[in-house]
């Protein structure tokens, strides 16, 4: 009996349907490779920078940016260098490390003696550059953290969710930038990219290829926020363009050319 039930069975796991595979666009494997690419590039570069400043901060925000990074390793190695004994991280905590002396995040930021109302403007000012604090009250809970932290992220610096003076005035001049890329609704450089008619991938594309020349979006998710109008108006002022922060069909080509086609 054994003998004739096993061919059965093999032959009717055998005879059932295979699913087909998902099918994939072309497009979007090149986007994911390109994707994958620059996250590689980024993360190279931010420990070459790292290497550059040679500092246990440096090491220490490459770690924060990169946990599973490239160079986790040799970052790893470069903060047994540089950082006594005592200043080894908690063997609980593999790649969290205390901070120095003198330099706690929260008696750092509560040296600046920030009031309320400046409170207020911080977190407006995050909002408007894409790191959205959930309200504009001047108490800083979870919510105006994670908004200051990831602010960190994308400026390579150490995610504690607290500012310092230095990051303060960054993040004002950031916003300050943002003043000649809001036309009002309605404009002519508005409507003459709503006239392209881009799809998300194309979107992530030249948010891509604005990132590749240095333009930094902070993310290509294909979503057009106040962080990659500002990188088109920078990129815009290179050409010699009116930074309007809003793409035209020819800028459109003049950037797949940069970026070889």
């Amino acid at each position: 009996m054994r003998t004739v039930v096993l061919p059965l069975v093999l032959g009717a796991v055998l005879a059932l349907p295979v699913a087909a595979p998902a099918q994939q666009s072309f497009g979007d494997t090149v986007s994911g490779i390109a994707q994958t690419m620059l996250q590689q590039q980024m993360d190279r570069s931010a420990f070459a920078d790292a290497q550059r400043l040679d500092t246990p901060s440096a090491y220490q925000s490459y770690l924060m940016r990169y946990p599973n990074g490239l160079h986790k390793a040799d970052a790893e190695q470069a903060l047994r260098r540089l950082l006594p004994p005592v200043m080894n991280p908690d063997p609980g905590r593999p790649g969290v490390y205390p901070p120095r002396p003198g330099t706690d995040p929260v008696a750092l930021e509560a040296a600046i003696g920030l009031n309320r109302l400046e409170k207020t403007e911080i977190q407006r000012q995050l909002t408007d550059l894409g790191y959205d604090t959930r309200g504009a009250d001047g108490l800083w809970g979870t919510n105006t953290r994670a908004a200051i932290a990831r602010w960190q992220a994308a400026n390579r610096q150490p995610q504690t969710g607290y500012v310092t003076r230095e990051q303060l005035r960054q993040i004002a001049e950031q916003h300050n930038r943002l003043a000649p890329v809001r036309p009002g609704p309605g404009s002519s450089a508005e409507q003459a990219e709503k006239a392209l008619d881009l799809a998300p991938a194309e979107r992530r594309e030249i948010q891509l290829r604005l990132t590749l020349l240095g333009h930094s979006t902070q993310g290509t998710n294909g979503s057009f926020g106040p962080l990659t109008r500002s990188a088109i108006a920078d990129w815009q002022r290179k050409q010699g363009d009116p930074a309007t922060g809003y793409m035209t069909a020819d800028q459109v080509r003049k950037l797949q050319r940069q970026t070889g086609g």
